[in-house]
């Protein structure tokens, strides 16, 4: 699984066109194949800032969501509106549940009693 945050910070001028663009693309990217899910979040701190989080089954379907119409919409849409300084990218690696925080809790109270 690939899992993408993107994180925008954007001009008050420019906050509703760049979220309605957004808004408007969150349906047809999460009808892509292998897309698992897709998310956007207001931030509660700054009301002009976002973050847009994707998981994808596989890194084949996460690159062809990379070409698409869809991911080219956004793109263009955020250099635009916010201009490169404002926008974080990650992909993160790995990714665990429950257990994982249960193992480390564990492993963290044998070495502090």
């Amino acid at each position: 699984m690939i899992v993408t945050t993107t994180r925008i910070t954007v001009s008050s001028a420019n906050r509703t066109e760049l979220f309605q663009t957004i808004l408007t693309l969150l349906t047809p990217v999460k009808n892509e194949k292998g897309c698992l899910s897709s998310h956007f979040y207001l931030d509660t701190a700054d009301s002009n800032s976002a973050m847009v989080v994707e998981e994808w089954e596989a890194e084949e379907d996460w690159e062809n969501h990379l070409l698409s119409r869809d991911c080219a919409v956004f793109m263009g849409a955020v250099k635009v509106l916010c201009g490169p300084a404002s926008v974080d990218f990650k992909v993160l690696s790995y990714v665990a549940g429950i257990e994982a925080i249960t193992a480390a809790r564990s492993i963290n109270a044998l070495d502090h009693p």
